[in-house]
C-alpha cells in the first residue's frame, strides 16, 4: 500500500522535470538565434549607413575635385589638393571597413548585397583613376630628374624640391593602389591584369630609384669633400636639399621593396642599396644575401679606392712616420738640454719639479709634432683642436676632482714642501717619497708598502717633512725612583749622551730634571744628530741607559697602585679577621691591578 502510494507520486514529478528541461532547452536555442539575428541586423544597418555615407563623401570629393581645375590660383589650389588627399585618404580606410562587415556578414541579407556591390563599384572605379594618377606621377618625376640632370643650378634646385615633394605622394599612391587590388581580390573579383600592372610598375619604379639614390649619395660625398664647404652658404643650402632627397628616396625605396616583397620579388640588391646609400643599418643585414653582398660591395670599393689612391696614402703613411721619429729625435735632445740646464741652474729646484719639467717638455715636442704630421695627412688642424679645446672643457668640468689633484700636484712642484727620497707625514700617511706626478703622489711605508695618495689630499691637509733638515733633536725620557740620587742619575745620564759617537756636540745636548710623576722622577734627554743617524741614537742611549743604570744601582720604576681588601662583616664579628684590611705593598697574594695607566 505504502509503495504504491509512492509511485503514484514520483510519476508525474518526473514528467514535470523533462517538460522542463525541454522549455529551458528551447529557450536558450530561440535566445541564441535572437542574439544572431540582432547581430545580422547590426552589420547590416552598419553597411547601409556606410554604403550612404561613402556615397555623400564620393560627391563632396568630386565637387572639390572640379574646384580645383578651375581654380586660376595656384596657391588656394595647393590646399584644396592636400585637404583632398586627406578626405581621399580617409575615404579609402573606410571602403576598405565596409569590404569587413561585407565580409564578416555574408549571409546578412539584401544589405550585405547592396554593400559588396557598392564596395566593388567603387573599388572598380577607383583603380583606373589610381592607374592614371601613378602615370602621371611617373612621367612627372621622370621630368623633374631630366631637370637636375640638365638645367641650370636654379632650375635643378627648384626640380630637386619639387621631387622631394613628390616622391611621398607617387609612394602613398602606390600603397593605395595594392590596397584596392587586396581587397578587389577579398571580393572575388579578377585583379590579374592590375597586378601584372602593379608588378611592372614596382620593377621599373625600384630600377629608377636606385639609381637616383645611388646618383644622389655620390654627389653628396662629392659635394661634403669639396674644400672650403662649410663656410659656403648655397653649399650647404645645396647639400640639405640632396639629404632631403637621398632620405626621400631611400623611404620610397623601402615601401617599394616591402610591397615587391608581398609578390615575391627579388629584393636583396634594392636593400643593399638602401644601405649603402643612407649609411644606416637595419633589420635587412639580417638578411644573410643582403650582408654578404654589402660585405662584397664594400671589399670591392675598398679595392677600387685603394688602386686609386694607394700610392698616395703609402706616401703619406710614410712621411707621418718620418715626422714623428724626427721629433722623437727632437724630444729627447729637449730633454736633455732642459735637463742640463736645470743642473747648471743656481735655482734650487726639487728633483719633482726637475722631472716634471724634463717630461713637460718632451711632451710637448711629441704633440707638436703630431699635429705636424696629422696635417700631412690631409687633415683640417683647426677645427680639430678646437674640437679638442671643447672636448677639454666637457672632460674637465666632468673631472673635477682630477683638476683639483692636477692644481694641488702644480702647488707643491712651485713651493716644494717635500722631494724623492724624504720622510714624509702627509694625507693621513707616513712613509718615504717614492714618486710624483700632477694628479698623485707615491709614498712607500716603512714596512715597504706603496700608497698612491691623491695631491688634492697632500696639499689639502698638514704636511711633516721628516728628514727636511740636516739635523734632528732626538726627545727620550727616563724616570728614576724617589728614592734614588738625583745628581747621581744626571751625571751617568749626561756621560751616556756625550759618549756616543754620533751625537752632535753642536747643538749641545740638554740633559734636565723635567718633572715629578706618579711613580718616577722624570728626566729629559735631548741630544742632536744628523738625520740619517737619528734611529741609530735614539736606540743606542736607551740600550746604554737600562745597562749603566744597573751598573749604578739606580732603580727604574714601574707603576705602583694601593690595593684595598674589604670583607663584608656581620652585626658582631666573630673574631679580628673580619675588620677590614689595609696594605701599602704589592706581594704574591695581592697582585696590582693593572689598568691603562700602567701600559
Amino acid at each position: 500500500m505504502h509503495t504504491a502510494t509512492h509511485d503514484g507520486w514520483l510519476r508525474p514529478t518526473a514528467s514535470f522535470v523533462l517538460v522542463l528541461m525541454f522549455t529551458s532547452l528551447f529557450s536558450l536555442a530561440a535566445f541564441g538565434q535572437d542574439e544572431q539575428a540582432e547581430e545580422k541586423k547590426s552589420i547590416a544597418t552598419q553597411i547601409q549607413e556606410l554604403v550612404t555615407d561613402l556615397e555623400t563623401r564620393e560627391a563632396e570629393l568630386q565637387e572639390l575635385s572640379d574646384k580645383i581645375e578651375k581654380n586660376p590660383d595656384r596657391a588656394a589650389a595647393v590646399m584644396l589638393e592636400k585637404e583632398v588627399s586627406e578626405r581621399r585618404a580617409k575615404y579609402r580606410r573606410d571602403v576598405g571597413r565596409l569590404v569587413e562587415l561585407v565580409l564578416s556578414g555574408a549571409d546578412a541579407g539584401a544589405e550585405v548585397a547592396q554593400g559588396r556591390a557598392t564596395a566593388t563599384e567603387i573599388l572598380q572605379a577607383d583603380a583606373p583613376k589610381m592607374k592614371e594618377k601613378l602615370g602621371e606621377q611617373g612621367k612627372k618625376i621622370g621630368e623633374l630628374i631630366d631637370t637636375v640632370t640638365n638645367g641650370t643650378p636654379e632650375e635643378a634646385q627648384k626640380a630637386r624640391e619639387e621631387f622631394v615633394a613628390r616622391i611621398p605622394v607617387s609612394t602613398r599612391l602606390l600603397k593605395y593602389f595594392q590596397a584596392n587590388i587586396d581587397l578587389r581580390k577579398q571580393l572575388g573579383v579578377d585583379v590579374e591584369a592590375d597586378t601584372a600592372y602593379l608588378i611592372k610598375r614596382l620593377r621599373t619604379r625600384a630600377d629608377v630609384g636606385a639609381g637616383v639614390l645611388k646618383g644622389t649619395k655620390e654627389e653628396i660625398d662629392e659635394m661634403a669633400a669639396r674644400p672650403g664647404v662649410d663656410q659656403d652658404v648655397e653649399a650647404q643650402k645645396e647639400l640639405a636639399t640632396l639629404r632631403k632627397q637621398r632620405d626621400a628616396l631611400a623611404e620610397s625605396q623601402r615601401v617599394n621593396v616591402d610591397l615587391m616583397d608581398l609578390y615575391g620579388l627579388e629584393t636583396a640588391d634594392l636593400r643593399r642599396g638602401i644601405i649603402s646609400a643612407t649609411g644606416k643599418l637595419s633589420q635587412d643585414i639580417l638578411d644573410k644575401d643582403v650582408a654578404s653582398g654589402l660585405i662584397e660591395s664594400w671589399l670591392a670599393d675598398g679595392a677600387d679606392w685603394f688602386r686609386t689612391n694607394g700610392a698616395e696614402l703609402v706616401f703619406q703613411l710614410v712621411t707621418f712616420l718620418l715626422i714623428l721619429f724626427a721629433f722623437w729625435i727632437l724630444a729627447r735632445i729637449a730633454r736633455g738640454a732642459v735637463r742640463r740646464v736645470i743642473d747648471r741652474s743656481k735655482l734650487k729646484v726639487s728633483s719633482l719639479a726637475k722631472d716634471f719639467f724634463i717630461k713637460m717638455t718632451s711632451r710637448l715636442v711629441m704633440l707638436l709634432g703630431l699635429i705636424i704630421a696629422i696635417a700631412q695627412l690631409g687633415v683640417e688642424v683647426g677645427p680639430l683642436l678646437a674640437g679638442l679645446g671643447i672636448a677639454g672643457f666637457i672632460v674637465g668640468f666632468a673631472l673635477q676632482d682630477t683638476l683639483s689633484n692636477f692644481a694641488s700636484g702644480l702647488m707643491i712642484l712651485v713651493y716644494r714642501p717635500f722631494d724623492v727620497g724624504d720622510a714624509v707625514e702627509a694625507g693621513g700617511v707616513i712613509g718615504k717619497v717614492d714618486q710624483m706626478n700632477l694628479v698623485s703622489t707615491m709614498i712607500l711605508t716603512f714596512d715597504n708598502q706603496l700608497l698612491i695618495v691623491p695631491n688634492k689630499q697632500v696639499w689639502g691637509g698638514i704636511i711633516r717633512n721628516i728628514t727636511h733638515q740636516d739635523k734632528r733633536r732626538v726627545d727620550m725620557t727616563f724616570g728614576i725612583g724617589y728614592s734614588d740620587d738625583i745628581p747621581k742619575a744626571e751625571k751617568v745620564l749626561a756621560e751616556i749622551v756625550t759618549s756616543h759617537e754620533k751625537v752632535l756636540k753642536d747643538p749641545e745636548p740638554v740633559v734636565r730634571l723635567h718633572a715629578l710623576g706618579d711613580s718616577s722622577v722624570d728626566f729629559v734627554v735631548r741630544p742632536w744628530a744628523n738625520t740619517d743617524d737619528y734611529w741609530d741614537v735614539y736606540w743606542d742611549i736607551t740600550r746604554e741607559v737600562k745597562r749603566r743604570f744597573d751598573e749604578e744601582e739606580i732603580s727604574i720604576p714601574f707603576p705602583q697602585r694601593d690595593v684595598h681588601i674589604y670583607q663584608e662583616a656581620s652585626a658582631e664579628p666573630a673574631n679580628p679577621s673580619s675588620v677590614p684590611q689595609h696594605s701599602n705593598t704589592t706581594s704574591a697574594a695581592q697582585t696590582p691591578i693593572p689598568s691603562e695607566d700602567d701600559t
